[in-house]
């Protein structure tokens, strides 16, 4: 996967170049004085690729989906596998009848690809959430660090567990530039999510379940994540809610 396909090379050059012509700009107005208008320049750059790039919902680079089709619910849980979590998660959706897309890292794939083939055995549909999980930097990266994300984890996958998955969803949800000419030669579809809670960041269950529970209906996608102390308690949580509401949970393989 280090090669990077010509179709590829073609359709993220122009967006290269937009990335460094306001750099030249910027320079450029600088070294002749023009602090001011270097400097609003520079501003305007910089907020329009912050909204573009970290905004998980945006249309603008591409396509991307947010909500599921029909009146079924999605539930998507991020950066497995681990066996701390996922063989409980396992036994807790069998339970439950739910299934679900496991958004795995690459890397975690490969130190536990057990734990990956399991996944897909108990019928659940693995989803591409890149090979090493840069999640400060990817919406930054460049044509071939995104590549070797996406790629990378989209030949992990493969070769652990025999699928080749059909969805990708980017670390924290912030996916660049180069995000969809790369999902297109890999045969991928940028997903994202209507329903969250913040669980990585607040340990408190109930907290992050009460502040998901709006957003509990007909076609939402949820995100949770595993790795985390609380993915059991939470993903039973979120079962609750929708039983009490009455929602049914969609099979992502149905579609």
């Amino acid at each position: 996967m280090n090669a990077l396909p010509n179709e590829y090379v073609r359709r993220t050059s122009w967006r290269l170049l937009l990335r460094i012509l306001p750099a030249i700009g910027v320079g450029v107005l600088w070294f002749y004085g023009q602090h001011g208008a270097a400097m609003a320049l520079f501003a305007t750059v910089f907020c329009t690729i912050g909204y573009l790039t970290l905004s998980p919902t945006t249309r603008l680079l591409g396509p991307v989906t947010t909500h599921w089709q029909g009146d079924a619910m999605l539930l998507t849980l991020d950066d497995g596998p681990h066996p701390d979590t996922t063989p409980a998660l396992l036994d807790l959706l069998d339970r439950h009848g739910v299934k679900a897309v496991f958004f795995v890292i690459g890397d975690r794939v490969k130190q536990w690809p057990e734990l990956a083939r399991e996944i897909v055995r108990r019928g659940h549909t693995i989803g591409n959430h890149s090979q090493t999980h840069p999640s400060g930097r990817f919406w930054i990266l460049g044509p071939r660090g995104t590549w070797r994300e996406a790629a990378g984890c989209q030949q992990t996958l493969r070769e652990i567990t025999g699928e080749s998955p059909q969805w990708f969803r980017a670390p924290v949800g912030h996916y660049n530039t180069f995000t969809h000419p790369a999902l297109d030669e890999l045969g991928l579809r940028l997903m994202s999510w209507s329903c969250r809670g913040f669980d990585t960041v607040d340990p408190d269950a109930p907290r992050v379940l009460r502040r998901m529970a709006s957003n509990v209906k007909p076609g939402a996608i949820v995100l949770l994540h595993e790795a985390i102390p609380t993915s059991v308690e939470l993903v039973e949580g979120i079962l609750e809610l929708a039983r009490a509401k009455g929602l049914r949970w969609a099979d992502p393989k149905a579609v």
